[in-house]
């Protein structure tokens, strides 16, 4: 019986693999642990393996040999860059149009880690930068000692031994390689046994695109680049090549298997009669030189930029394309968990939906690492072939390519679209999902007041409000009713948010039912001075006129302040923009002290009062309106200031707005619960909401209003036995009973 090929068992492992992970479910999930063994013994070789080759293959060169390496080296990654630029911008059409709002996320008030670029590639301590497994700084380390070692008259005495070695690091490896078909059984049973398809759902406009990419790249664009320029057949490197290319994606790892891609080169080369020895010496510096530059699976990655923009209702413009295709080659130069960060900033993009790219990797890690590992390949084939006099132009391969690949990327893109079109009607945006949320905490009985009046059961003399809500078994709590996410009635006209749900909780704790009590805008100090309710729910920003005026609670939430704005609006994108404008106006409710802050800033502004969110919708169109006995008024808002959350959440509601904050820093505010002025109550109410931000209530309830998590109890994930095998096998047996 004929021995199974590396590859096939390789192959037959990850296959295994997935579907016992898809069989048992969470039960397999330890197998990822045997899975994270593997990549650990796979990568402990490389990093040396790869600074004494580059030691031994530097030291031994000349200098003219090394020019020319990296000269071609440089032409032909930048023809690689600049057609993947080309993909960044043909592939994001096709994504059909879509509108959509955003939650709120903590990524708007926080900084973005800085880009440290001398700890990447400047090896100051080259031990730290081993230990901590940095490449590129350990790269450019091994370059200067092999630059270093080249003009040394003796250099061979050090050179033989570390060629012998490189070469027992290499040994190791391919010990190991050995028990690949086990390691990468064991990483996909871990990843599928976790694996959320719910979360992925969201996500299938990106994923499609980007492996759509990866297959271009991979299938067509590349194998053609390779046969037009070298003597390498398509169909010898990807027999040579599959294997490796299959264990890189179990693994989700390049630098895992270096030494393996390494032979992997040589061994193509070698396929071909006329090339030398010295080209396939040549791999073993060429391909760690283009490890840490960026590389065509991390390029395409930024395809999540315009899927983000596109995602939140905001497609990017022409203008947008020159910044959006800069910042994509700044930030490939380092991992995409750090690089995309920034370039969601620099395009005013919500950083929340970082949060997706996320979710993403699980899948999208192990497509990438394959197109990144054959744009090596492509780039040292052809590096080698030219810096040794084999590249060849071949004029017929160069047309045919051209026509295929043209009519495959147009047919690819509009089937895609129109894919994407079908597909995402069956995906609820964000709106649906906020009508979806449920209360968390124990829903009490209650009724809603749609006027406010005075407690019909007045304290008694000496009574406190903790005292009265007890006797009464009820609880009067204030609310705006247009201020989501803390108060809203959602499609079904049931009034949520935030603050309904603290409520609950709140009533809950002192086991008593709930008047729900509609404030007026504008009325809140009068109504809680009449004793019109107990405590007011809605979002109040502290301050010490206020304080001055009623009783507050303790700050329970810190919130930043922001601007919602039109989505086309980019007067706001910026410090330096807005402080030059001539004039504008933003609007804002109640605190004209909060605005007058905020204006301070910027001499050419003004303020609006309005008395809610829904007037500035109106009035940023130039709508008239009659705001007051005054009259009617006609007069565009330029953008409403509020906070962050509520800012977010009006984009939900009302698509084609954004959140913007033009000021160099972030002003913060704190959010506290107005309430009837009594000493023991604002005791009760202060410990209650220690005791409740304690034991998690607080987060529980803001990750599903103001984030927009839906609150869902831990279930097992679902898997074929338990769910189909377990299921029909309990129905046949309840089926023979009923007989």
């Amino acid at each position: 019986m004929k021995k199974l090929s590396l590859s096939s068992q390789v192959l037959l492992g990850l296959l295994g693999g997935i579907a016992t992970g898809l069989f048992f479910g969470e039960d397999v999930a330890w197998l990822g642990v045997v899975g994270d063994i593997f990549i650990g013994l796979l990568q402990m070789t490389v990093l040396p393996y790869i600074m004494f080759s580059l030691i031994v293959n530097i030291g031994r060169l000349s200098m003219d040999t090394g020019k020319k390496i990296i000269h071609y080296g440089l032409i032909f990654l930048a023809l690689l860059l600049i057609i993947g630029l080309i993909y960044l911008v043909i592939l994001p059409m096709s994504f059909p149009s879509r509108e959509s709002g955003n939650f709120y996320s903590s990524d708007f008030v926080l900084p973005s880690a800085p880009f440290d670029f001398v700890k990447l590639y400047i090896p100051a301590n080259p031990f730290e930068s081993m230990s901590d497994n940095v490449v590129p700084a350990v790269v450019i380390f091994s370059i200067f000692i092999g630059l270093g070692v080249m003009k040394l008259p003796n250099k061979e005495a050090l050179l033989k031994p570390l060629d012998v070695l490189t070469e027992g690091l290499n040994q190791v490896n391919k010990m190991i390689v050995k028990i690949t078909p086990i390691g990468v059984f064991s990483i996909g049973a871990g990843v599928v046994s976790t694996l959320s398809w719910s979360d992925l759902s969201r996500l299938q406009g990106y994923l499609l695109v980007y492996l759509l990419a990866v297959i271009l790249f991979t299938f067509i664009i590349l194998p053609y680049i390779i046969s037009i320029f070298t003597p390498y057949s398509s169909k010898t490197i990807f027999k040579i090549t599959r294997s490796t290319l299959i264990t890189i994606f179990a693994t989700g790892k390049i630098i895992v298997v270096y030494p393996q891609l390494i032979e992997n080169i040589k061994d193509i080369i070698r396929s071909d009669e006329n090339t030398s020895k010295e080209a396939q010496d040549r791999v073993d510096i060429i391909m760690p030189l283009a490890y840490p530059f960026p590389n065509l699976g991390t390029f395409m990655i930024f395809i999540f930029v315009p899927f983000a923009a596109w995602f939140t209702g905001k497609a990017l413009t022409a203008i947008d394309y020159p910044i959006f295709l800069s910042s994509t080659f700044l930030s490939s130069f380092v991992a995409p968990i750090t690089g995309l960060p920034f370039s969601l900033d620099v395009l005013k993009i919500p950083k929340e939906t970082f949060q997706l790219f996320v979710v993403s990797t699980v899948i999208t890690d192990r497509i990438r690492v394959v197109l990144g590992a054959f744009h090596l390949i492509a780039l040292t084939l052809l590096t080698i072939s030219a810096s040794g006099g084999f590249l060849k132009f071949k004029k017929k391969i160069f047309t045919k390519a051209l026509l295929v690949i043209s009519i495959t990327t147009v047919l690819s893109v509009v089937a895609l679209r129109y894919i994407l079109t079908a597909s995402m009607k069956g995906i609820p945006s964000n709106l649906e999902i906020v009508n979806q949320f449920k209360i968390i905490s124990v829903e009490q009985d209650f009724v809603v007041l749609e006027k406010s009046k005075p407690n019909p059961n007045p304290k008694w003399r000496g009574e406190n409000s903790l005292s009265r809500i007890k006797r009464r078994a009820k609880i009067r709590i204030g609310f705006y009713e247009h201020s989501a996410p803390f108060v809203f009635r959602n499609q079904d006209s049931v009034l949520v948010g935030f603050g309904i749900d603290l409520a609950h909780q709140l009533a809950d704790d002192l086991n008593v039912s709930i008047e729900f009590v509609l404030v007026k805008p504008g009325q809140l100090i009068a109504s809680m001075n009449k004793d019109h309710f107990d405590i007011m729910i809605s979002d109040i920003f502290l301050s010490s006129q206020l304080a001055e005026q009623i009783e507050l609670s303790k700050p329970y939430l810190n919130v930043s302040l922001a601007l919602l704005t039109k989505q086309d609006n980019k007067m706001f994108d910026n410090f330096d923009t807005t402080s030059k404008l001539d004039t504008f106006t933003i609007s804002y409710i109640d605190r004209k002290d909060i605005a007058k802050e905020f204006l301070s800033y910027f001499p050419n502004g003004g303020s609006y009062p309005v008395p809610e969110i829904i007037d500035y919708f109106e009035f940023s169109k130039g709508i008239e309106k009659e705001i007051d006995s005054s009259g009617i008024d006609t007069i565009v808002i330029d953008a409403h200031l509020t906070s962050a959350e509520r800012a977010a959440s009006s984009t939900v509601f009302k698509t084609g707005y954004k959140v913007v904050n033009p000021l160099p820093y972030h002003i913060n505010n704190a959010l506290v619960f107005p309430i009837a002025r009594d000493e023991i109550w604002r005791g009760y109410i202060n410990k209650w909401i220690d005791f409740r931000k304690q034991d998690g209530t607080f987060d529980k309830i803001y990750d599903q209003w103001i984030l927009g998590h839906p609150h869902q109890e831990k279930v097992k994930k679902w898997n074929i036995l338990d769910d189909v095998i377990k299921v029909r096998f309990g129905q046949k047996n309840d089926s023979l009973l009923v007989k």
